[in-house]
């Protein structure tokens, strides 16, 4: 977990409630591993190997052990003191790795706040571009990261190191400056 400061202020999603951005802490990581695993089951099966049992135990695995043994800068989106969202930054510094809102509060501007919110800490660490990747037919990340500035900068098949899938893919980049 890292000590960079988060974006602090609150955000008013669709329905008046408010959320607030912060670092993900120990007490949350249970609830970051569920909130991922079931924003990624209520995308469908985006391509035939999701369907595989094993290939869903794995990735279900990979989404409870994550919060536990990332290194990486972890941010939250809570919302009544409840983990509705979280994104992560691992690795590559102009990297965003992971952005997951929780089923029932997607479309309420949270994925959107977290997305802004690494590219801005991108931006005031002197970074020059921002970086994602989705699945090809994530249409509903794709059309948030394109809202958020991102263009398509490659699309191709990529082998899935926690899936163990060779899956189609697409990057995405936003210059920050």
């Amino acid at each position: 977990m890292s000590s960079s400061k988060p974006q602090a202020p609150s955000h008013p999603p669709s329905g008046g409630k408010t959320f607030i951005l912060r670092l993900m802490t120990p007490a949350d990581c249970d609830a970051v591993g569920r909130v991922g695993w079931d924003a990624w089951r209520s995308t469908g099966p985006l391509d035939r190997g999701f369907s595989d049992p094993q290939v869903a135990q794995r990735v279900k695995d990979a989404f409870l052990s994550f919060p536990w043994s990332t290194r990486g800068h972890v941010v939250i989106a809570e919302m009544d003191h409840q983990v509705v969202g979280w994104g992560a930054r691992e690795d590559e510094p102009d990297y965003i790795s992971d952005i997951w809102v929780a089923p029932a509060f997607q479309r309420r501007g949270i994925g959107r706040a977290l997305v802004q919110h690494f590219c801005v800490l991108m931006h005031e660490e002197g970074l020059r571009q921002a970086r994602i990747a989705t699945h090809q037919k994530n249409f509903s990340a794709i059309a948030l990261y394109k809202r958020c500035g991102f263009d398509i900068v490659w699309q191709g098949m990529e082998r899935d190191s926690i899936m163990q899938l060779e899956m189609p893919k697409v990057r995405l980049r936003r210059i920050l400056f």
